[in-house]
């Protein structure tokens, strides 16, 4: 889901002081309540809020600790913060994904059993062409202008990638778009596990520990 498709007028009112304590597809999970008890139709909410439940259980895999963690009493490489507020609560992040390769911000998108193409910059579902791939951007640029600011100097250069994570259907690629990664459930880890990475473990740690005050993203 994006904070653009957010109906107008609906509000996170969490008084969490920690993002991690958020849960995936807190946002979508209360439009479709608030859209069901309208009497109108959820089933769309419902779907976005299924596929961020999804993204994050395969998300799972990375900021898990390991054995070897245990072990060395160490912290996972990777933390996550799920269904992050944006513009007092009127909008909100699916993902925001901290590890070696920088800042990950994911967008879920949700199409079961439908025929999805990507040509590029054009995402096309069942022959409708959407603009996910922009939206994408604009998320990870939004991440850049909140975050970036506020990180301790030695972490300000972080890159921030805009990520979509296609849940429930096979992908058809004609082009891959320049700067945003796209994945299907099979393919998202692995293609996270594939970039560069750039961040040792403290610097993870030093970001997250930011991310997860809701002040930051005022």
């Amino acid at each position: 889901m994006t904070p653009t498709e957010r109906p107008a007028g609906l509000t996170d009112t969490s008084r969490a002081l920690d993002l991690a304590q958020h849960y995936p597809g807190r946002r979508a999970g209360h439009v479709a309540a608030h859209v069901r008890a309208a009497g109108h139709p959820d089933r769309t909410w419902r779907l976005g809020a299924d596929g961020e439940h999804r993204a994050a259980h395969l998300l799972e895999r990375l900021t898990g600790r390991s054995r070897r963690d245990r072990l060395l009493h160490r912290p996972p490489r990777w933390r996550v913060l799920h269904s992050v507020p944006l513009d007092d609560g009127a909008a909100d992040l699916d993902h925001v994904l901290f590890g070696p390769p920088g800042i990950c911000v994911i967008h879920t998108r949700q199409h079961r059993h439908r025929r999805v193409l990507l040509d590029g910059d054009r995402l096309v579902v069942a022959g409708v062409r959407t603009d996910a791939v922009s939206r994408a951007r604009a998320e990870a640029e939004r991440v850049r202008d909140l975050l970036l600011p506020q990180l301790d100097p030695r972490d300000a250069g972080a890159p921030v990638r805009a990520v979509i994570a296609v849940i429930g259907t096979p992908v058809r690629v004609r082009r891959w778009p320049y700067d945003v990664v796209v994945a299907t459930e099979t393919a998202l880890v692995p293609a996270l596990r594939g970039l560069t990475p750039v961040l040792d473990a403290r610097a993870v740690e030093r970001i997250h520990e930011v991310a997860r005050r809701p002040g930051s993203w005022s």
